[in-house]
């Protein structure tokens, strides 16, 4: 059968002179195989015939073993003798002698059948011997063997069984048997010789291409050695150990070298400065950039590209270079990467400067606006919040530390900031200690509060500077988009502003959301605070005194003062309706001076008038403790009224004096022999171990506390454990807010040292606390027994009195 060779359309030799056979039913039940070469068949039919004659020897000495005679055993080698001796002779044609070959084996296996009477092992020389008729690869060698099988079986075995089938076994079953075993032994081994065949003729395309495919690679060498020959770039080869072999005119024309002068040189004259290994095969494969030396000494960049020579078993036998001139592109290349990064560099910094805050990093007004304007172009997008943020107290941060302070506080702010928001929100300083966050498609209010709540948070832990510690709140408005309402950025701002300034001005570290009806109530408030700023100069407001009575003897100690604003367009102003706007506004700070002014002056007129020594204590406020600037206060407006200032006393909430930055302001006073007192104790969350380490004096209990008290079940109260905390730290203690007989009754049961409240009297003018001291007459129920609880401690130096201010 005729293929062509893969892709070629070749024929191989051996296809040109077979004959394509066609293929039928009969050549897949019986393959025809190949009509073999000549010497191929002769070394076939050699191991056939050589078999064949070791069995022929094999027979007589057989039939002798078995008991015959040697003329019987003569008789028996004849058949397969003549038969060997036709398989033999050379002038008979090749498929006689093989039909003759395939017969005497087949002959040898029925006789020694017949000699060892029909044994079933017997038999197996049939098969034993069929794969050396099927080494012809033809039909006809076999089929003579089936035949002859068949026939030796049908025949022999009706005339004669007991020589074929030793146990007596029907003879026609027997015979198809043992023919079909023969037929499908042969074809399976006409099979195999076929394949292998085919093999042979793959092989023999295989040669057909690879003749080919070396012819083309000739054809290419010759092209690829005109273009090496033409290329303006260097082609150079050398040996492992670096001996220049070939040279091509671009090798000539770079280095200036001709090839009668380089050929056999070491190839370490082209290198500039660098030294080439021993063996050149070491090198990596590839394109690296070198320095090169040109025949005049002068050096340039090139861009040499190296790769290893090897042979047919793969082992190195040199190395080919092909060297291109780059000083020029060097040089282009770094001008333009100087270029490229002075034009980026600017660029950078320009895009900074123009979207960013060059102090924070963060994005400024114009990159907001941007963002802010595209997020409400963006239709899909259900609701966008914006949340205006300033600093509170962040003045008192340049005023006592310096601008430097004030800006590394300006950049921890911004990193907590960006930290507490989501990665898609942005975070913006306008200017100054201004921030702006915009959360894009937000889901509810409540989640937007929730952000605004924990970036107050944020701001609430102190920032270390150097040797400082900075501790600034924050105020957030905040306002919603909404598709109908047409708001610009600026209109949102204004808004989120609206709403800050009136977290602000409800007492500030708080958030507000935007209202419509929040514009009238910024007017009321602007109103408010410069009705407030005008009344501190104009006298409009005054002070109330609030007794305090010493529980044991019932003797007024002290008085607390009670600020008021007599307002000329609003009437009376009770401090719940200032007192949070003049905290927000700053303003409460010239009350405080005012109110401390006006106690030491009262201090100076009752001691003048000839009343015992009283004491007066000022609530002041909490940012005063921070700011560094009370004791200075405090003492100035003693020395002006010339009073000690002993006698005062301030009142600084629990909540404060719990802080780490109202220490050094209580130490700061209480150096100048003025008292302290922890207001509203039992509300806030103080640490035990600071109230230990600070020179307080009294404690009070708040009103709340008091409320609570009935006679005969104070025991186990806030009052009592205020009491017992107040004795074991060796401070006075102070109720607030008696009103009623029983809650008095409950105090003493306790052992507290003194009370105030509407039970002993109001708060009324400085005149008429002159005339009860003058009077000398207890106050309603406070000449009572001491309690049985009274304590083994000995009673203050020195009765004291509060001012507040709230």
């Amino acid at each position: 059968m005729v293929r062509p060779t893969r892709d070629t359309g070749v024929l191989t030799d051996a296809e040109r002179v077979l004959p394509t056979r066609p293929r039928g039913w009969s050549t897949v039940v019986l393959p025809p195989g190949r009509a073999m070469q000549p010497e191929q068949w002769t070394a076939h039919h050699t191991v056939v015939v050589r078999t064949l004659l070791v069995l022929l020897a094999a027979v007589p000495v057989y039939a002798l073993f078995r008991g015959h005679d040697l003329a019987s055993a003569a008789l028996y080698t004849a058949p397969p003798a003549l038969l060997a001796l036709a398989a033999w002779a050379p002038s008979l044609s090749r498929d006689t002698r093989a039909a003759a070959a395939a017969l005497g084996l087949m002959t040898t296996a029925a006789v020694g059948v017949h000699l060892s009477d029909g044994a079933t092992e017997a038999h197996f020389l049939f098969f034993a011997l069929l794969p050396l008729a099927a080494l012809y690869a033809a039909r006809a060698p076999f089929l003579l063997a089936v035949v002859f099988v068949a026939a030796h079986h049908l025949l022999l075995g009706t005339l004669l069984p007991h020589t074929v089938f030793a146990h007596g076994s029907d003879v026609l079953p027997m015979a198809l048997l043992h023919a079909a075993f023969v037929l499908v032994e042969s074809w399976a081994c006409l099979v195999a010789w076929q394949h292998f065949d085919d093999r042979r003729e793959h092989v023999e395309a295989l040669v057909a291409e690879r003749t080919a495919a070396l012819s083309a690679q000739r054809d290419e060498m010759a092209r690829l050695a005109a273009v090496v020959q033409t290329t303006d770039d260097a082609v150079v080869t050398a040996t492992p150990d670096g001996r220049v072999t070939t040279w091509n005119p671009g090798a000539e024309r770079l280095y200036g070298w001709s090839a009668d002068e380089v050929l056999g040189r070491h190839a370490s004259l082209l290198s500039a400065g660098q030294e080439l290994p021993a063996d050149l095969t070491t090198l990596p494969s590839g394109t690296v950039e070198r320095r090169q030396r040109r025949r005049d000494g002068s050096e340039f960049d090139a861009l040499v590209t190296l790769s290893v020579i090897r042979g047919d078993d793969g082992t190195p036998t040199g190395v080919a270079a092909i060297t291109r001139d780059i000083t020029g592109r060097k040089r282009g290349e770094v001008e333009a990467r100087a270029t490229a990064r002075q034009l980026e560099q600017q660029a950078g910094e320009l895009a900074r400067m123009a979207l960013h805050d060059p102090l924070t990093g963060l994005a400024n007004r114009a990159l907001m606006q941007d963002r802010l304007e595209h997020a409400l172009a963006d239709r899909r997008a259900r609701r966008h919040a914006v949340l205006l943020l300033d600093l509170d107290d962040f003045k008192t941060v340049n005023d006592t530390a310096g601008h430097e302070a004030g800006d590394a506080v300006l950049v921890a702010v911004a990193r907590r900031l960006e930290s507490s928001v989501r990665p898609a929100d942005t975070v913006a300083r306008l200017g100054g200690d201004e921030f702006v966050v915009l959360m894009e498609d937000v889901e509810g209010r409540r989640d937007v509060v929730t952000v605004a709540e924990r970036l107050i948070s944020a701001l609430r832990r102190p920032v270390q500077w150097g040797g400082e510690r900075f501790t600034v709140g924050g105020s957030v408005g905040m306002t919603f988009t909404d598709a109908t309402d047409g708001r610009g950025m600026d209109d949102l701002l204004r808004d989120a502003d609206l709403a800050m300034y009136v977290a602000k001005a409800g007492g500030k570290d708080r958030v507000r959301v935007f209202e419509r009806g929040m514009r009238e109530e910024v007017a009321a408030q602007d109103e408010l605070v410069r009705d407030l700023r005008a009344a501190v100069g104009t006298g409009e407001l005054r002070v109330l005194y609030q007794p305090q009575v010493d529980l044991r003897s019932g003797a007024v100690t002290g008085v607390e003062a009670l600020a008021r604003w007599e307002s000329a367009s609003r009437g009376l102003v009770e401090p719940a309706g200032f007192i949070a706007v003049a905290e927000a506004t700053g303003v409460i700070d010239e009350i405080d001076d005012w109110v401390i002014g006006q106690a030491c002056a009262q201090l100076r007129a009752w001691d003048d008038a000839g009343l015992p020594p009283l004491r007066v204590a000022v609530n002041v406020s909490p940012r005063r403790l921070a700011t560094g600037d009370l004791a200075v206060s405090i003492a100035a407006a003693a020395r002006d009224a010339g009073v000690d200032p002993g006698r005062l006393e301030i009142e600084v909430p629990e909540a404060v004096a719990a802080g780490p930055d109202a220490a050094a302001g209580i130490r700061e006073v209480r150096a100048l022999g003025v008292h302290v007192a922890i207001d509203d104790f039992g509300t806030g969350a103080s640490s035990l171990s600071r109230l230990q380490d600070l020179p307080l004096d009294r404690l009070k209990i708040d009103p709340s506390a008091v409320a609570l008290l009935a006679a005969g079940a104070a025991a186990g109260s806030v009052a009592d454990a205020v009491i017992a905390l107040g004795n074991s730290l060796g401070l006075q203690v102070v109720a607030e807010g008696v009103e009623q007989p029983a809650q008095l009754a409950a105090l003493r049961s306790l052992g507290c040292d003194a009370a105030q409240g509407h039970l002993f009297g109001s708060p009324v003018p400085a005149a008429t606390v002159e005339r009860l001291v003058r009077a000398g007459h207890p106050l309603p129920g406070a000449a009572q027994a001491s309690s049985s609880r009274s304590r083994r401690r000995a009673p203050s130096a020195s009765p004291a009195s509060p001012i507040t201010t709230r």
